[in-house]
C-alpha cells in the first residue's frame, strides 16, 4: 500500500477513510473586499463561459467581461450570435470546445468553493468542545473549513517510516506562515477499547509535530480539538492519527475540520470576549431632588480595584523589602507563595513545624486586600517530600503524617487561603497513591474539604496547557482524573494550569481550553512563565501571547505568574531585576495591565439626565458635579450582560 513517509519519499496520494482527496487549490486568507472580489470573479466567469458552452445569449457586460480575459476569447469563428427577435438559436455545439470548457468550468467552482471555505461563515472562532463520548460524531465545525472529510471506508494512508504503521490522513496544501490554523475532528477505534490517540502535523517532510490528543474508545465517538502555527510556509502538508504507543491500530474519522485565522482576525477574538466578559456598560444617571433630569452634570468615574485576579508568585524575599512590596501591591491583587507554604518548608523534620515566615507573608497580602492562593498541601513527586516522610515505611505512620499534615495545616489557616493545590502534580507522580493505594488522593480531597470548606480545592498540572506531547498530562487525561474524583466523592471545583510555557502554540492553548471548559468549573493559569532558553525579547513576546488568550478565554478564572523574585533570579523569568527595573517581560505585564483597566473615565449628562461608558469589571469611585455642588460615592461593575444603572441625586 503507497503513503507517505516522513523522513523521505515522495509523496502519493491515496483515497482515504473519512477523508476525500482535495485538489491543489490555494488556500490563502482573504480579507473580506478580496473575498467578495474573487468570488464575483468566479461567478462572472461561470456565467460567462456556461452561456458560451452552450450557445446562449450573453448579457453585454458578460460579452465584454469574456472579450476583455484573454484566456478565454473566442476565435472569430466561434463568436457568440444573438438571434433577432423571433428567431431560432443556433444548436449549440459541445464538442471539442464544451469538453475543454466544463473541465475549466468545474476547476472554478471547486477552487472558489475552497476560496469560500477559508473563511467562516461568520468570521468568529467557535468554541464549541465536547469531553464526553457520542454515539454518532456532531458536524464538522465550520463546516470542515478547508477540510473536506466524506464517509468512504478506505481513508488516506499515511505510513511513517518509524513504524511502518498505516493511519488515517489528509493531505493540505500551501499553509502560510503566522496563520492560526484550528483543527478538529471525531474518533473511534476498533480493535482495542481505548487508547491515546495523537493528531500529527507532517509539513513538507520537515519535522512531525503534535496538534492534538484524545483518549478514544471502540463503543463511542470521541472529540479532537487542537490547533498549530506555522514559521514558514508549507506547500504540502499531511495531518494523521497514530496510537500513542505506536502499536498498529484501526482509527476511524469523521467530521474533520481545518479552519484558519488571520493574526487579525484572532486578536478580533480575543477583543470581543474581553468586551464580553472582562468589561461592562453602565449608565449614570443624575436627578435634582424633586427627580427632575440633570442635564449637563460633570461625571467622573475612576476604577479602584480589578474584579479579575492578576497575580504573582512571591517568596519570603518580600518580607522587610518596601521596594519590593510597593511595586508588588502597585501591579497585583493576588498572590501565591512559592515555596514556603510546601511540606518540606513547614515541617523539614518531624514535629519541628515552621510557619513564621508563612505568617509573615500572609499578613502581607492581608493588609493589602490580596487575595492568596494555598499551594500546596502534598506533591505526588517524591523528590518534593520531605526525607523523613520518604523514610515511613508503614502505611500506618504515612497515613497518620498525612493526617496530621492536613488537619494541622487547614486548621492553622483556615478562611485565610482563597485555593488550596491539594495534591500537586498526581497525573505525572504517585509518591501517595503508591503508598496509600489508589484513593489517596480522594481521601486528601475529602479531608481538605471537611477542614476548610470555604476554600476551593484544584487540581495542579503542568503540561497539559503548554504541549501535546506529554502522554501523561493530555487534556482528556486530566478531565477523566478529575471526573473520577468527583466521582468518588471529592469536592473538587478548580482547574489548575501551571504554564510553563516554552514555545507557545496559541491554538492549541485556546483549543485545550474550549474542552476543560465543558467540565463548568473555574480554570485559573496558577504558575505562568516562559522558558529561559529564549533570549529576554522573545520571552516577552511568547509571554504577551500566553497572557492575551488567558485573559482573553471566558472560560479562565484567574492568571498567576510564577515569578518570586530572588537575588539570584527567578524559577525561569522574571519581571524585574533585584533593583526591581523593568526587563521585557515586566514591560509586557504593565502594559497589559495597563490596558485591561479603567484609568479614568467621565462626560457631561446628556438631554435624558444620563452618562454611559464601558468599564472593565472591578469598584469604581464615582463623582458628579452640577452648579458648584459635587457629590462622590462608590459602584461596582459585576460580570453581567445587561447595562448596571446607577441613580444620583444631586
Amino acid at each position: 500500500m503507497a503513503g507517505r513517509q516522513v523522513g523521505g519519499g515522495r509523496a502519493r496520494p491515496r483515497r482515504s477513510a473519512g477523508a476525500e482527496w482535495v485538489a491543489p487549490c490555494d488556500r490563502a486568507i482573504y480579507s473580506t473586499p478580496q473575498l467578495l472580489a474573487l468570488i464575483t470573479t468566479r461567478v462572472c466567469l461561470c456565467v460567462v463561459l456556461s452561456s458560451w458552452l452552450l450557445g446562449l445569449p450573453c448579457s453585454l457586460a458578460a460579452d465584454s467581461f469574456l472579450l476583455h480575459s484573454r484566456s478565454l476569447k473566442p476565435r472569430a469563428e466561434e463568436a457568440v450570435e444573438l438571434p433577432r427577435s423571433g428567431a431560432a438559436m443556433r444548436t449549440p455545439r459541445f464538442a471539442p470546445r464544451a469538453v475543454a470548457g466544463f473541465v475549466v468550468l468545474w476547476m472554478l467552482l471547486h477552487c472558489g468553493g475552497e476560496l469560500v471555505a477559508a473563511v467562516p461563515p461568520d468570521g468568529w472562532y467557535d468554541y464549541s468542545a465536547y469531553t464526553d463520548c457520542r454515539g454518532q460524531p456532531e458536524p464538522a465545525l465550520y463546516n470542515g473549513g478547508i477540510l473536506k472529510f466524506g464517509s468512504s471506508d478506505d481513508p488516506d494512508g499515511y505510513r511513517t517510516t518509524e513504524t511502518g504503521v498505516f493511519s488515517p490522513a489528509f493531505v493540505v496544501y500551501n499553509l502560510n506562515k503566522t496563520t492560526m490554523y484550528t483543527f478538529s475532528c471525531w474518533v473511534k477505534l476498533e480493535g482495542a477499547y481505548n487508547a491515546l490517540i495523537t493528531a500529527r502535523l507532517a509539513p513538507d517532510n520537515t519535522g512531525v509535530r503534535c496538534i492534538a490528543t484524545v483518549l478514544a474508545r471502540s463503543d463511542c465517538w470521541a472529540f479532537v480539538k487542537g490547533g498549530f502555527v506555522l514559521d514558514w510556509p508549507s506547500q504540502t502538508a499531511v495531518i494523521f492519527f497514530q496510537n500513542a504507543d505506536k502499536t498498529p491500530m484501526k482509527i476511524t474519522v469523521a467530521s474533520g475540520s481545518l479552519q484558519p485565522f488571520t493574526t487579525d482576525q484572532w486578536a478580533m477574538h480575543q477583543q470581543d470576549t474581553i468586551r464580553k466578559r472582562r468589561k461592562r456598560v453602565a449608565t449614570i444617571h443624575v436627578a435634582d431632588p424633586q427627580g427632575a433630569r440633570v442635564v449637563g452634570a460633570s461625571v467622573s468615574v475612576q476604577q479602584t480595584s480589578k474584579d479579575f485576579p492578576i497575580g504573582s508568585a512571591i517568596a519570603s524575599t518580600i518580607l522587610g523589602n518596601q521596594a519590593y512590596q510597593k511595586w508588588f501591591v502597585d501591579r497585583f491583587n493576588a498572590a501565591v507563595f512559592e515555596d514556603e507554604l510546601k511540606w518540606y518548608s513547614t515541617e523539614p523534620t518531624s514535629g519541628l513545624l515552621r510557619f513564621d515566615v508563612p505568617d509573615q507573608m500572609l499578613a502581607f497580602v492581608r493588609s493589602h486586600r490580596v487575595m492568596v492562593r494555598g499551594h500546596n498541601i502534598f506533591w505526588e513527586n517524591q523528590d518534593a517530600t520531605p526525607r523523613w516522610v520518604k523514610n515511613l515505611t508503614s502505611p500506618d505512620d504515612l497515613r497518620a503524617a498525612v493526617n496530621a499534615r492536613i488537619q494541622g495545616l487547614m486548621t492553622r489557616y483556615r478562611g485565610e487561603f482563597a485555593h488550596w493545590d491539594v495534591n500537586n502534580e498526581m497525573l505525572h507522580y504517585n509518591f501517595y497513591e503508591q503508598r496509600l493505594g489508589p484513593n489517596a488522593s480522594m481521601e486528601f480531597f475529602s479531608v481538605a474539604q471537611d477542614a476548610d470548606p470555604l476554600a476551593t480545592l484544584f487540581m495542579n498540572e503542568y503540561n497539559v496547557i503548554e504541549t501535546c506531547d506529554d502522554p501523561f498530562s493530555t487534556v482528556d487525561t486530566y478531565a477523566a482524573k478529575l471526573k473520577e474524583l468527583r466521582a468518588g466523592g471529592a469536592i473538587l471545583e478548580g482547574i489548575g494550569l501551571e504554564g510553563h510555557f516554552s514555545r507557545p502554540n496559541i491554538p492549541l492553548m485556546r483549543a485545550i481550553l474550549d474542552k476543560l471548559a465543558t467540565l463548568g468549573l473555574p480554570i485559573w493559569f496558577t504558575e505562568i512563565d516562559i522558558s529561559n532558553k529564549f533570549d529576554a525579547q522573545t520571552q516577552a513576546a511568547y509571554l504577551e501571547q500566553v497572557l492575551r488568550e488567558a485573559y482573553a478565554h471566558p472560560a479562565v478564572s484567574g492568571v498567576m505568574l510564577w515569578t518570586a523574585l530572588h537575588p539570584s533570579g527567578c524559577y525561569q523569568m522574571c519581571l524585574t531585576d533585584w533593583g526591581l527595573n523593568n526587563l521585557p517581560t515586566g514591560d509586557v505585564v504593565d502594559r497589559l495591565l495597563n490596558e485591561w483597566r479603567t484609568l479614568q473615565a467621565g462626560g457631561q449628562t446628556d438631554a435624558h439626565g444620563a452618562y454611559s461608558f464601558s468599564g472593565y469589571l472591578g469598584e469604581y469611585v464615582l463623582t458628579v458635579t452640577y452648579n458648584n455642588r459635587t457629590t462622590q460615592s462608590t459602584f461596582s461593575l459585576s460580570p453581567g450582560d445587561e447595562t448596571r444603572h446607577i441613580n444620583v441625586q444631586m
